[in-house]
């Protein structure tokens, strides 16, 4: 099998954090041929988040979430204020056919590296931008992060219980992790179009409205009726019960989701005629559950209380019904569908050791993605330098003599 679709493609990577770190793991794990480039004034923001014990406040080069999300792709050092960076810069330019960058909008026009400097260097490059509002409005310039995008959107406001102040979704940033994958998709149909045309793009994605968009029910419901949906917790307007329900053990649920008559009998049918409520008129119509749902929540959780988790959504499922498990860390690790799908790939990382990483989340025929292990810091710049730009070890020395690769 090829592990090599993007062979052809170059991909110079100024991210930071993980908007861009992300959209170029896509592309390097295809095959893509990414320089990540860092300075050590200004590194890789998840190369100082700590996450486990094993990680050191002083190593860039030890934290598990910076290596998971950079894997396949060589790393450089490089002073990028430093007027003698210039020409490496031009050279990667012109070497590149993607530049990415997560820099908040106006630092690569500060730096000589926006789309229209970069593009007079190679018209056909295909250049994206991904930060919280976008490169254009009343609020591009504004700071921001993954929270400030969910505040904004509506996303925040419509997140936890109608008596109680609104709740981050979860402790994962929301749109750090699913504007990547839009970007990576815009990179590819970008590309496409430069095969055909010859000519380049600019791609500027907004999280902000990436964001606003996954809360399009509650948008519409206002355009149309004026009305501002509320919080309402784990329930929805169109299923009852739609909730998650403890199970047996420590903190252990299960999502349990209905949406028509026929899964309500499936589920009675589950339960069986004891206890009574499966039979209780009051439960009998879709009307009848929204209307007792509160009651008829706490009669579901006192009858899912003493089943395992796995073994009731099993039991669900085979039923008809739609249950999931709630699981945590350790479950995922263990989990036989991702397991079999190859979830994690083992990859020895030379301070970290071996450890799995995530692999690309979506299948294509005939290609099986090979990863490589993510750079420490500054790895790459002799190999980036002398193999891919074509310098002269003459000129490479030059260059490290200038403080240029720092």
């Amino acid at each position: 099998m090829e592990n090599d679709v993007l062979k052809d493609v170059n991909v110079l990577d100024f991210s930071w954090a993980l908007v861009g770190s992300i959209t170029t793991k896509q592309l390097g794990d295809f095959g893509a041929t990414v320089v990540k480039v860092e300075t050590s004034g200004r590194i890789d923001l998840l190369r100082t988040d700590r996450q486990v014990s094993v990680s050191r406040p002083d190593n860039p080069d030890d934290k598990p979430w910076y290596n998971d999300l950079n894997t396949s792709k060589y790393g450089i050092l490089l002073d990028l204020k430093n007027p003698k960076s210039s020409d490496i810069l031009e050279k990667l330019i012109t070497w590149a056919d993607v530049v990415m960058e997560n820099f908040s909008p106006g630092t690569m026009a500060r730096l000589g590296l926006d789309y229209p400097s970069i593009k007079k260097i190679n018209p056909a490059i295909v250049m994206a931008s991904g930060s919280v509002y976008g490169q254009t409005g009343p609020m591009a310039k504004e700071w921001g992060v993954d929270g400030t995008g969910n505040a904004l959107s509506s996303r925040l406001y419509m997140t936890g219980w109608p008596d109680r102040c609104p709740v981050v979704p979860s402790g994962m940033p929301y749109g750090d992790v699913v504007l990547p994958f839009i970007l990576a998709s815009a990179i590819i149909a970008a590309l496409d179009y430069r095969r055909r045309t010859g000519k380049g793009q600019y791609i500027d994605a907004s999280m902000f409205e990436v964001l606003v968009q996954q809360m399009a029910p509650a948008f519409m419901d206002f355009q149309i009726t004026g009305n501002i949906p509320e919080r309402n917790g784990n329930r929805i307007a169109q299923a009852a019960p739609h909730g998650v329900f403890p199970c047996k053990g420590e903190d252990r649920w299960c999502a349990i989701s209905i949406f028509t008559e026929e899964e309500w009998m499936s589920f009675c049918r589950v339960v069986g005629s004891q206890p009574a409520w499966t039979t209780d008129a009051r439960f009998g119509s879709f009307e009848g559950r929204k209307e007792n749902e509160a009651e008829l929540e706490l009669l579901i959780g006192e009858w899912t209380q003493h089943y395992d988790a796995h073994a009731l959504m099993e039991t669900l499922q085979s039923a008809g019904v739609p249950a999931g498990a709630v699981q945590d860390s350790g479950d995922i690790f263990n989990d036989p569908q991702l397991e079999n799908r190859q979830f994690l790939a083992d990859l020895t990382h030379p301070v970290l050791g071996t450890f799995g990483h995530t692999a690309p989340a979506f299948k294509l025929s005939n290609v099986d993605p090979k990863l490589r292990t993510s750079p420490c810091l500054g790895e790459h710049t002799e190999f980036v330098c002398t193999q891919l730009l074509g310098m002269s070890d003459e000129e490479f020395v030059g260059y490290y003599q200038n403080c240029v690769f720092v």
